[in-house]
């Protein structure tokens, strides 16, 4: 049974909420640009574990980095989660509700 478009926009927008604005804006951009249709299983979890080896190499060089593998991590589950809308419906929420400020 397919959702109706309203429907899914308050998906979106539960996901914005969860994630918070910043993560949600993030979220959307990694997700565009890696490319919509990249995101499958394996490209997540590769960049899951390139996340957690690059985590591992910062505790060994005794280096930080100011986007914590803790909120890439958020980012990338965020970009998942909105990677199982159509590239529409995204762009339908992004028209109705995310102010962009060029």
């Amino acid at each position: 049974m397919k959702k109706e478009p309203n429907e899914e926009l308050r998906e979106i927008q539960t996901i914005e909420n969860k994630s918070g604005l910043i993560v949600f804006r993030m979220g959307l951009t990694h997700l565009f640009d890696t490319g919509h249709s990249n995101f499958d299983d394996d490209s997540v979890e590769d960049c899951l574990k390139s996340i957690l080896a690059e985590e591992e190499e910062q505790k060994v060089n005794g280096t930080r980095s100011i986007i914590t593998p803790d909120f890439k991590r958020e980012i990338l589950r965020c970009a998942t989660e909105l990677s199982k809308f159509s590239i529409w419906t995204l762009f339908a929420y992004i028209k109705k509700y995310v102010v962009v400020d060029i």
